[in-house]
Parts: C-alpha cells; sequence; structure tokens
C-alpha cells in the first residue's frame, strides 16, 4: 500500500463528504440501523445493546456518541477500518487510548488474533464499565482493560464529564473541584510492566490530552521502528492543553515521524504541510513503507 502525497486542502474538501457517501451507499441498511437504535434508547433502562456490521455486541451508555456512530454505520470510522483491516497483522500489539466502549477495540482484538495484544485505557468509570462488560461477552482474552487515563507520567487528574456526551470527557490535570478523579499511567509503563517486545499500533483519542500522553510514550515511539500512531485533532480540545497541529508535529518530527491522512478506501497519503488547520485523524509513521503490504 503506497502512500501517495496530498494536499491537506484536497484532503478537507473530500472528508466532509465521506459520511454522506457512506449512507448513500447503502440507505435502507442504514435507515433501518438508525430506527432500530432509536427505539432501543427510548426502552426503560440506562443500558443501550446493539451489534456492529462485523457481529461484535455492545452494551452502552445511551447518551454516547460513539455508540450511535457504530450502531448506525455498522462500525466506526470506515475509512480507517479499511485501513487497519488491509494493514494488521495477526501478532501485532495495540493500544487503544481513550477506548471508549470499545469501538476501536473489539475490532483490534479480531485483527490481531490470539497472537496479538490489545491494551486498553479508559478512565471513566461508567464507559471502563461498559468496556470491560464488551471484551468479556465477546469473549477477547488477547485484551488488557486498564481503568486509567494516559498521561505524560504517572499520578492522578480530575476527569471532566459532560452528560450529554459521556464519550466526550477530558482531564483537568490540576484536578478541579467536583470532578472524578483517576488514575494516570504512562504507555511506556505500561509496555514496560506488560513486558511487550512490540508495539505496532497506538490510537489515541482524548479530547486535545493528545500531546501530554504521547509524552509518556517516548521510549515506545523511540523504539518500535514501524509503529503507527493515529491521532484524533480538534483545534478547541487541544486549546484546552495550549497546543496544536503544528506543536504535534513538532514533537514527531523530533522523533522521526512523518504525518499521513486515510483516504474513503483505507488508503493511505503524506500530508504535504502539517501546520495547516485541519480537524481529522491525523496518522504518524517513520516511512510510507510501513504501510505496504
Amino acid at each position: 500500500m503506497r502512500a501517495a502525497a496530498v494536499t491537506l486542502e484536497d484532503y478537507s474538501r473530500s472528508s466532509w463528504r465521506r459520511g454522506i457517501d457512506l449512507y448513500l451507499a447503502h440507505p435502507f441498511v442504514h435507515a433501518g440501523r438508525w430506527f432500530r437504535y432509536m427505539s432501543r434508547r427510548v426502552w426503560p433502562g440506562r443500558a443501550l445493546r446493539f451489534t456492529d456490521g462485523h457481529g461484535n455486541r455492545y452494551v452502552s451508555m445511551k447518551n454516547n456518541f460513539t455508540s450511535f456512530a457504530v450502531a448506525v454505520l455498522g462500525e466506526r470510522d470506515p475509512d480507517v477500518m479499511r485501513f487497519l483491516r488491509s494493514w494488521i497483522r495477526p501478532g501485532f500489539v495495540a493500544c487503544d487510548i481513550g477506548a471508549n466502549i470499545g469501538t476501536y477495540t473489539l475490532p483490534l482484538s479480531r485483527l490481531v488474533g490470539p497472537t496479538g495484544r490489545v491494551i486498553s485505557f479508559e478512565p471513566n468509570r461508567p464507559t471502563y464499565a461498559c468496556l470491560r462488560h464488551n471484551v468479556r461477552q465477546n469473549r477477547l482474552a488477547n485484551v488488557v482493560v486498564l481503568r486509567a487515563a494516559a498521561g505524560p507520567h504517572p499520578g492522578h487528574a480530575g476527569l471532566v464529564v459532560t452528560d450529554e456526551n459521556f464519550g466526550e470527557v477530558h482531564l483537568d490535570p490540576a484536578g478541579g473541584p467536583g470532578h472524578d478523579r483517576v488514575a494516570v499511567t504512562t504507555v511506556d509503563a505500561e509496555v514496560a510492566r506488560l513486558g511487550l517486545s512490540r508495539v505496532d499500533y497506538i490510537k489515541i483519542d482524548v479530547e486535545g490530552f493528545e500531546l501530554a500522553a504521547l509524552r509518556g510514550a517516548e521510549r515506545t515511539l523511540a523504539t518500535n521502528a514501524n509503529l503507527v500512531v493515529q491521532t484524533e485533532i480538534v483545534a478547541a480540545h487541544a486549546a484546552r492543553y495550549g497546543f496544536g497541529v503544528a506543536e504535534l508535529a513538532e514533537f514527531f518530527a523530533s522523533l522521526g515521524y512523518r504525518p499521513f491522512v486515510c483516504d474513503a478506501q483505507g488508503r493511505m497519503h503524506a500530508v504535504a504541510a502539517a501546520a495547516e488547520p485541519i480537524e481529522a485523524d491525523w496518522f504518524w509513521a517513520r516511512s510510507e513503507a510501513v504501510f505496504a503490504s
């Protein structure tokens, strides 16, 4: 899979159409899934149950956007999932940082197989409970679930939760009053604790805390030559912690990583300028050769 160069302007112009194109490809299927999901949301009780397009079973809180996306579209981020299905091999080791209810963890577990591992980080108590339940009910023995956030160093932090979307929580390192206090660990510490000899893929979606979490993974980033890192960038979220795309790109460049984006077919493209503001999933690798299949 060769990574071709693309400008961020082209990528930005096309990325907003993906959801519409996906829906229009199978409108009746997605409309039916939407109806079933919305019907279950009004049933009594707090839990919501659904199955994704690949047979993975989920339990979720009702106020979670990620659950809606998977229940209606059949999977989270279909373009990224196409890439992962074409690239990940049995035996790979993956980290899912900000795992939510497992919408990346469960597919990753199937892809890496019994010889691989998935380490999932989720600090929010109700979300973690759903994640752990989903791993167990799908009998995924190769997944390690941690009720902890990933940060630059071990410790504790406050967790700011919004009732409108339980998946959109963020850390308050100062631990302000009224916030849930959660454990913070580092990727490097968990890789060492679990005795992992390799890490192939890190997905990180932590509502703006990405750069801080990555500082706790510098040893892992430096010692795994074929590692691919996926980061979500939302300018307003990153601004909470005083960084943007330029600072993230500078951090990765210091470790020899270059930025890429994924198109609707799951193909990787080198990004012309990482300092340009675009809100999307970014991928970081040392070379386009990493994506070769």
